[in-house]
């Protein structure tokens, strides 16, 4: 089954509101195998909706629509679907009884202009609101179904969830979407695009989508069936033969976040780490911290940020500092195996860089960082060059540190 969204509000388009019931919808959707092809923001213009309306008419099997469901002018979905039907509005009693006593219950005066919500394309049906006072509308035409639910997300959830997913559901022939996310590291988008080429262009079903973020490559591999253990069977090999080309690369899988797999390679082992951090600030401890359990491995975190408590907590030598100044290796590789030292940890990971706008030289630009993993049996330190943002860059040098004690624990 095809799907067109239609969100209506001229303050999305303003950007007043951010949309996030497409979002959701298009969750729910997926989870029951229907697959949505187009998503339209469109204004309070029943010209415009009509015109969007007849199109997704034309081209999908289901149209829902959220928001301009009110009592006032600009809510105009219900004329919309009238008209792009070409059904007249009629009044529906029911509506109207349950609007009196939503009003009287609070005991707030009923306007007539609430009677709106009342009005129903002819031969549509209703669909409750347990959380407001507009209700939904349910039209089947021409093999279509077009669902109308209310802006407000908590109602359109309930709406949602309640009533417009397990109608679908059972019209969908019992499919449902399964997908499952590699998290790789150390490799771009284009690279493992090349590296998987053949599967990319020859898929069928499990399908293939590379996505990019953040410090990392996610690859979806995504299939209908009806049970797990049906899309199980399809999706595994496809990981396996993924694996076979880039598994050096792989980092976790779904919601495995690279803070997780450091504590499964960090735990498994029976290792231990502690932490010095300059230019990240604490990006990294907060990171290893988030997972549950870290206590597991982490003893210990510093943030030294002044050469002074670099010198005064971790050991690193006043000498070493004027010679070749806080950003540089020699230093990172200090503070590593002084916080290790220090916390009695079989691995210290540190970091020193200029993260910007200022502070930054022709000599050590802004962006520059060293990270250092001093090990039970080695130390390595990578220099790297990471523009953006003081946001971004602590994000992404901690995805490079936490990738780099991942691979050293893993040795």
């Amino acid at each position: 089954m095809k799907a067109d969204l239609i969100s209506v509000g001229t303050e999305l388009l303003l950007g007043q509101i951010t949309d996030t019931n497409a979002t959701y919808i298009s969750r729910r959707l997926a989870d029951i195998g229907v697959d949505v092809y187009f998503r339209v923001t469109v204004g309070d213009n029943q010209s415009r909706l009509c015109s969007v309306l007849r199109q997704a008419l034309e081209r999908s099997e289901v149209i829902i629509v959220t928001g301009g469901l009110g009592p006032t002018g600009d809510d105009l979905t219900r004329e919309s679907v009238a008209e792009a039907t070409g059904r007249p509005l009629v009044r529906d009693e029911r509506a109207a009884r349950r609007l009196e006593e939503w009003f009287q219950r609070r005991n707030y005066p009923l306007s007539k202009i609430n009677y709106k919500q009342a009005l129903v394309p002819e031969g549509a049906r209703l669909v409750d609101n347990t959380c407001g006072t507009a209700p939904g509308l349910l039209v089947e035409h021409g093999g279509a179904v077009i669902f109308a639910v209310p802006g407000p997300p908590t109602e359109m959830r309930a709406m949602v969830d309640r009533d417009v997913i397990p109608y679908l559901k059972e019209r969908s022939g019992g499919l449902q979407l399964f997908s499952r996310r590699l998290h790789f590291c150390d490799i771009g988008e284009s690279m493992v695009q090349e590296r998987l080429t053949d599967l990319f262009e020859n898929q069928t079903d499990p399908t293939l989508a590379p996505l990019a973020s953040p410090g990392e490559v996610v690859v979806r591999l995504s299939t209908k069936a009806a049970t797990p253990e049906e899309a199980e069977a399809k999706l595994t090999p496809m990981e396996a033969e993924i694996r076979a080309r880039l598994g050096v690369h792989v980092y976790g899988v779904d919601d495995e976040t690279m803070e997780v797999a450091v504590g499964h390679a960090l735990r498994e082992r029976g290792l231990t780490l502690a932490l010095a951090e300059s230019c990240t600030g604490g990006t990294i401890a907060g990171r290893v911290t988030d997972v549950p359990g870290a206590s597991d491995y982490l003893i210990g975190s510093v943030v030294a940020y002044s050469n002074q408590v670099k010198q005064d907590v971790l050991g690193v030598p006043e000498a070493l500092l004027a010679a070749h100044g806080a950003v540089s290796e020699p230093v990172a590789r200090a503070m590593a195996e002084g916080v290790k030292e220090r916390f009695g940890a079989d691995f210290g990971l540190a970091t020193t860089g200029i993260a910007g706008p200022t502070g930054g030289t022709p000599e050590k630009p802004v962006g520059l960082v060293f990270i250092a993993c001093a090990g039970p049996n080695q130390m390595v330190c990578e220099q790297q060059t990471v523009l953006g943002t003081r946001e971004q860059f602590k994000q992404r040098v901690s995805q490079m540190a936490l990738n780099l004690l991942r691979k050293r624990a893993l040795a």
